[in-house]
């Protein structure tokens, strides 16, 4: 009698099952052999082997449980598949009904289900029982959790209401506590109340509303009813930015910024950068970028924030180490200064030079420090025994002086032009009109000290002194700052204060002093804080020389000693 014959699909080896056939063999004269017991000892194991492998290919890929059966049959069948198999070579056939013709599924290794499983058998319903009663008690559960309006968890440890958390043992989970008595709460409180404190804290930073999930349609309506209210929700999500905007004040405390490649890479300056401006009528995207410094030359960058700023050109001044460089408002004008009693106006759209060797009338011997006014008309230097030099920018002619008692230290123009504000060594700060040119305030700083720099926007007026202190006033229109104090004095820094700038819309104040190593601070305007989260220790300022927002407060470059020009991203402006 032949022996069946089968191939394992895992070694590809073949094997033979000896059946018993019951039969009696007839007694022979067997000669001994010495080593028959061990060939017998490691038949039987080989044998075993045998069998085990078998029946693991049975659990991989299906078959019958017993040696000696069809091994071979397919491990998965539906007849509604009209005989579609995959055979062991990857050929797929179509074999019809005629399974006879073929001997079985012999050389079959699976077969590929096409159409899926019943639906109604999956749920045991009519045609299978695989729902059973643990599916009906699950569907009860997801009814009663649809009924009370919530979503169930995808998963619940039964633990949880096991355990007993106490909330004035460790320091880190008092906060959790309702009263000052609450002490022993339960698993499932204890994670009600973790999740609350969540919500609590990151509402103070980011929204975190648009991550609800809308409210569910009743059961009961129509598909068409369901359409048009999606049409009309999203036409109404359309029409309106409102709900865009509904959120655009920036957060205090923590400042989303980050740090892009270096304005000026493959251009630093060869010293001190002490001028970065941005053009106030360039691209918000895209915008236009000046570097001055002691190496005698301005350069022009195009900033993208993704890529290292392009340089457009550059203009060197043979006889002039720039101390100060800046635009004259949206025009393609910039002016350009030094401890000179000359100054020079470039014209960057055609490409032309203008020296002014002196100011009619004045005897400066340096025209190191000078402001510009919003549209570009106005250059008002910091000259000699407290006098402010105004001079027309397109005539390039003196226009007018204003003076203060004492030395004049800091100067700057409002935002809408109409008035220039200055102090100094006296510790006061005026205001003149523009139209006037006379004084109309005058108030005493409150920090007694020298005034160091000064800075405006449209609701604040802040006054650094050499102390370090900076004391924040207000400046509304129209209402007299005699008799004034400071709304806030803001003491981070250790230091002179020698430089400072809000942002276009005012809602960012950067101060930094030349004299400490990494020493700026950013404030947070309508709650006169300070961001907490930067600069960091590690953040590479060095010693800031110059700093500027770009149109849109969407950049932030900073100047340093090192003639880098840093760059930053405020992520908030962005959108």
């Amino acid at each position: 009698m032949t022996k069946p014959q089968f191939i394992s699909p895992l070694t590809q080896a073949h094997f033979s099952i000896e059946k018993d056939d019951n039969k009696k063999h007839k007694k022979t004269v067997v000669k001994r052999d010495p080593n028959h017991a061990r060939n017998e000892a490691k038949r039987a194991r080989l044998e075993a082997e045998s069998i085990e492998e078998q029946r693991l290919t049975n659990l991989l890929f299906g078959g019958s449980n017993v040696a000696g059966d069809n091994v071979t049959s397919a491990a998965w069948y539906d007849e509604d598949d009209d005989g579609e198999m995959l055979t062991r070579g990857g050929d797929t056939e179509d074999y019809g009904d005629d399974e006879e013709e073929l001997g079985g599924n012999h050389g079959v290794l699976f077969q590929i289900d096409r159409k899926g499983a019943d639906v109604e058998g999956i749920n045991g319903n009519e045609d299978g029982d695989v729902g059973g009663e643990e599916d009906e008690d699950v569907n009860e559960n997801d009814e009663d959790s649809s009924q009370k309006g919530g979503q169930t968890s995808a998963w619940v440890d039964e633990d949880d209401e096991n355990l007993t958390i106490s909330l004035q043992k460790m320091d880190r989970v008092r906060k959790l506590r309702s009263s000052l008595a609450e002490d022993l709460v339960t698993g499932s409180a204890y994670e009600e109340k973790l999740r609350e404190r969540y919500q609590t804290t990151m509402s103070a930073t980011s929204r975190t509303d648009w991550a609800k999930l809308p409210q569910s349609s009743d059961d009961d309506e129509s598909y068409d009813s369901e359409f048009e209210e999606n049409n009309y929700t999203a036409t109404k999500l359309l029409s309106s930015t409102a709900s865009l905007l509904s959120n655009t004040r920036l957060q205090p405390n923590i400042l989303n910024i980050v740090r892009c490649p270096d304005a000026n890479v493959g251009h630093y300056n060869n010293s001190t950068l002490n001028a970065v401006n941005f053009h106030p009528g360039s691209d918000e995207d895209e915008p236009l970028l000046l570097t001055a410094g002691l190496d005698k030359t301005l350069r022009f960058f195009k900033i993208n924030g993704s890529e290292a700023g392009e340089k457009i050109h550059g203009v060197h001044f043979p006889h002039l180490p720039i101390h100060c460089a800046s635009f004259l408002g949206n025009t393609g004008n910039v002016v350009v200064s030094g401890r000179r009693s000359f100054f020079y106006i470039y014209d960057a759209v055609a490409g032309k030079m203008d020296k002014i060797p002196r100011i009619q009338g004045r005897k400066e011997k340096s025209l190191e420090k000078f402001t510009t006014s919003p549209e570009g008309n106005l250059i008002a230097f910091i000259g000699n025994d407290g006098y402010i030099v105004l001079v027309e920018a397109k005539s390039k002619m003196w226009v007018a002086d204003l003076k203060m008692n004492g030395s004049a230290r800091a100067v700057s123009f409002s935002p809408d032009g109409q008035f220039i504000f200055a102090s100094g060594s006296d510790g006061e700060v005026y205001r003149w009109d523009i139209r006037t040119k006379r004084c109309v305030d005058r108030f005493k700083n409150e920090d007694g000290t020298i005034s160091s720099f000064l800075s405006v926007s449209n609701k604040f007026t802040a006054v650094g002194a050499e102390s370090g202190v900076v004391n924040i006033y207000n400046n509304s229109i129209g209402q007299s700052f005699q008799n004034r104090s400071p709304l806030k004095s803001i003491m981070n820094m250790h230091t002179s204060v020698d430089y400072m700038k809000f942002n276009p819309n005012g809602d960012i104040l950067a101060m930094s002093s030349r004299r400490e190593k990494d020493s700026l601070k950013l404030v947070h305007m309508p709650t006169q804080t300070v961001f907490s989260n930067w600069p960091t220790s590690k953040t590479p300022l060095s010693y800031v020389w110059s700093l500027d927002f770009s149109p849109g407060s969407k950049f932030m470059a900073i100047g340093n000693d090192k003639g880098r020009c840093l760059l930053y991203k405020l992520s908030h402006y962005h959108g």
